[in-house]
């Protein structure tokens, strides 16, 4: 499938819009918020509302299989149980997100790659690429943010801009692949609309009950475990579209 109307975008440009961005979103929040423990905050609270509404627009975008209500209620119950697990056990130890930071990595490099590709070509994104240099690329940016982001461990702004730069790459670069694309802004901003609503709650209500969800909702662990669901389910999706 081509684009044939829509204006010509190159991957440079698309890669230059996106890192600005992303600059803007790191030095704003450092000139706001000098202090590290203060700045992760913030910059948690953004990065991982914009997140939620990538993550629940690709959900909505996937058309509906033809499996059975039994398939889909078993696939919701092993994920909810899992993160059960998951949450239990990342709760004591931290570290042992990486893995799914590592993971998040990996899918970003692979979709930007992607995404340059179909800027040149002017096509959709295809499937995951075969060749080894390009699997090599993204492990290696993969390898690189896991090493960041130990290094930063001990400093919590430190590993808070390594998070956020991690992450904000793919999700604005996505916003400005689908704005090249001629996707309706007001759809876009739609789809984050319930993301941001809860986001603004939690941060504005008072009480014990809107610090608990502050916890979870502006927690890194917690959201790469559904950023995880997201790498498998749209990595699915490609596939199973150009099979």
């Amino acid at each position: 499938m081509t684009f044939a109307r829509e204006p010509r975008v190159s991957p440079l440009r698309y890669r230059l819009v996106t890192t600005g961005l992303v600059g803007l979103v790191l030095v704003a929040s450092h000139a706001a918020l000098p202090a590290g423990p203060d700045r992760a905050r913030a910059q948690y609270a953004l990065v991982l509302t914009l997140g939620y509404g990538h993550l629940l627009g690709a959900a909505l975008g996937t058309r509906r299989g033809d499996r059975s209500r039994l398939a889909n209620a078993f696939g919701l119950t092993t994920i909810a149980l899992l993160f059960v697990l998951y949450a239990a056990v990342v709760a004591g130890r931290p570290a042992l997100a990486l893995p799914l930071l590592a993971l998040s990595a990996w899918h970003t490099t692979e979709n930007d790659l992607a995404i340059a590709h179909a800027l040149r070509s002017r096509t959709r994104l295809g499937r995951l690429p075969r060749d080894g240099r390009t699997q090599g690329v993204a492990l290696a940016v993969a390898l690189a943010v896991s090493a960041a982001a130990i290094a930063a461990s001990r400093d919590e702004g430190a590993l808070g801009d390594v998070f956020s730069a991690a992450t904000l790459f793919h999700l604005l670069g996505w916003l400005v692949f689908r704005m090249a694309r001629g996707a309706s802004i007001a759809r876009l901003l739609a789809v984050h609309a319930l993301p941001a609503a809860l986001g603004i709650g939690a941060l504005a209500l008072p009480g014990a009950a809107a610090a608990s969800l502050r916890e979870w909702l502006f927690s890194p662990a917690i959201y790469l475990f559904f950023a995880t669901l997201h790498v498998v389910h749209t990595t699915f999706t490609r596939e199973r579209a150009l099979a």
